[in-house]
């Protein structure tokens, strides 16, 4: 057995071949510990250059050679080093099952892999192991999703719209320069760097800066805006009675993908018990104590390193170090800012308490006489507001991805935006003690709008002592996609609807002398795309087919606008 603490000189071998069952070359650099005897293999394949990619939020692959690990990274088809031609998604089930076969038989192999790396690298590893491929013996996919349509290109019907433009355009930069194109490189580099100007260019599916010849996928996936059966042959939610490796699922609270991060522990757990989860206050990357408007203090470091080196110290070397021993769920409580662990997620003790919306009909802005608690309303006037697509309210932080710098990301102060007559504020009342809010929000909203399509909006706010606001989660909904993700219908001008809607994942502690705040409206943009208040199924439109729209959002006793909290006793 290998010695736990051991560390070792590293060789490097770089740019060797592995070739694909269809022929295309894949080129790989293997790290070796210094040393006789076998040692298991990390795996990481990846699309964003096998020499540095994954490598600003994990430690050097060399660092974890010197544990002991015989360390592979990966370019993916199509992508810097490797042969063919890049196609998101396509290949990622048959060129990492043929990667596996490779690697578990390099010389001094112990004969088993595991496989690591977040975002798509995190990818890279569930399609493979769906198939339970010889040698797969554990993986750790990080911040990533259980498919490609929900919480990753669309949300509700939304398009993500700063996450795929930026991202499609960050993916397109190798493949620019391929095809010896500099110019549509230097256009894909621009939205990477002036993003908030770059963003307002309508139809979404005509962008200049975005080159169809290059960047294809961009397109393919804009002309797909419903989960059809395009986006249902990724769909991991269906497979996971078919993934039997230990997996360590690793998210962030502020990450894009933090949602499917979670359906995957909890799909797979329920069939298979070797499954942990552990999630940190961070967004999709880096992974610091310092995060957005708020430092989370020490406690909050980068620990995935260490953890994944346990983890793989136990399903790769057989070292009994207690991993397994631990209770399945680590979570990282905002606002106490301590690390806790749990036997289950959602927790089984949580009671999810109904906070209701309530005014005078003057909710609009911060300045307006919007109030939050827990009592049913009675007979009480709806708000009013217009939404205005030209106009739409910015994003501040938030669940994207990313470029913090540039990319709406993590948690900041909402009162720039909550002066706005177009943002419905409501608040508690001062805490009198601490309450913790941790598990799965959901959104009960009774709104009218004088349109036939629309968006609306919501999020869920912690009110300092001294006024600051900071977001915890957000939400929209596309009212033409209120009943389903596959078949959006228009709604009927000035009917109300309730719409249903999950907002998202958290864990927060309110302390006392804190607010609770949730804000309503009908727009979050670049986040998502600003809706032209006109139902299109090909999101095709220009700013020439924008309109107004007049929204009401309803708080009587038939219409009790609500969120869900999950409240957990302290």
């Amino acid at each position: 057995m290998i010695t736990v603490n051991e560390i070792y000189e590293v060789e490097i071998e770089a740019n060797i071949p592995i070739v694909m069952r269809d022929g295309v070359t894949l080129l790989a650099d293997i790290y070796y510990p210094k040393a006789d005897g076998e040692f298991p293999v990390l795996l990481m394949r990846s699309p964003y250059d096998k020499s540095h990619s994954e490598f600003m939020s994990y430690l050097h692959p060399e660092w974890y050679a010197r544990q002991g690990f015989i360390v592979v990274t990966q370019d993916s088809r199509g992508k810097y080093a490797s042969e063919g031609e890049f196609n998101p998604f396509h290949y990622e089930r048959q060129d990492g099952l043929d990667t596996i076969k490779f690697v578990k038989d390099l010389p001094r192999s112990n004969g088993k892999v595991g496989m690591y790396g977040f975002s798509y690298v995190g990818a890279t590893q569930l399609h493979p192991a769906v198939e339970n491929p010889e040698g797969l013996t554990a993986i750790a996919p990080a911040f990533t999703n259980d498919g490609y349509y929900e919480d990753w290109s669309y949300k509700n019907g939304a398009t993500h719209l700063a996450f795929l433009q930026s991202w499609s355009a960050f993916l397109s930069l190798d493949q620019a320069m391929r095809k010896g194109k500099p110019e549509a490189a230097r256009k894909l580099m621009k939205i990477n760097t002036t993003i908030n100007e770059e963003y307002d260019h309508l139809p979404l599916t005509d962008h200049p800066l975005i080159d169809s010849d290059i960047t294809s996928f961009y397109y393919e996936w804009l002309s797909h805006p419903t989960f059809d059966e395009y986006w249902k042959k990724w769909h991991l939610g269906d497979k996971y009675n078919q993934l039997n490796v230990p997996s360590l699922h690793i998210g962030g609270w502020y990450d894009i993908f933090i949602e499917g991060t979670i359906r995957n522990y909890t799909g797979i757990s329920k069939l298979n018990k070797n499954q942990k989860l552990v999630i940190g206050p961070w967004y999709h990357m880096p992974w610091t104590n310092f995060v957005g408007d708020i430092y989370f203090g020490e406690e909050a470091n980068n620990v995935v390193d260490d953890i994944q080196v346990r983890w793989y110290d136990y399903w790769l070397k057989g070292n009994e170090n207690g991993i397994m021993d631990e209770p399945p769920v680590s979570i990282f409580v905002m606002g106490e800012n301590k690390w806790r662990q749990e036997h289950e997620w959602p927790l089984a003790r949580t009671q999810y308490t109904p906070y209701y919306i309530h005014s005078k009909g003057r909710a609009n802005s911060v300045n307006g006489d919007g109030s939050l608690d827990r009592q049913t309303p009675n007979q009480e006037i709806p708000d009013i507001y217009v939404y205005n697509p030209l106009d739409p309210v910015p994003s501040v932080g938030g669940h994207s991805c990313c470029n913090a710098a540039i990319t709406p990301m993590g948690p900041k102060d909402q009162r720039i935006i909550e002066g706005r007559n177009d943002v419905m504020v409501y608040t508690s009342n001062v805490l009198t003690e601490d309450l913790e809010v941790t598990g799965p929000v959901e959104a009960i909203i009774y709104a009218s709008s004088s349109a036939n399509d629309t968006d609306f909006t919501v999020k869920l706010v912690d009110v300092h002592p001294d006024g600051k606001a900071i977001n915890l989660l957000e939400g929209i909904q596309r009212a033409s996609y209120r009943d389903s993700n596959e078949d959006p219908s228009p709604i009927i001008p000035g009917e109300i609807y309730e719409y249903r809607f999950h907002v998202g994942n958290t864990s927060n502690l309110f302390k006392q002398g804190h607010r609770i705040r949730i804000e309503i409206s009908s727009s979050n943009f670049p986040a998502f795309d600003a809706n032209l208040n006109s139902f299109r199924i090909d999101k095709d439109g220009t700013y020439a087919d924008s309109k107004l729209a007049t929204q009401k959002i309803y708080h009587d006793e038939r219409h009790p606008t609500q969120l869900i909290l999950p409240i957990i006793p302290r």
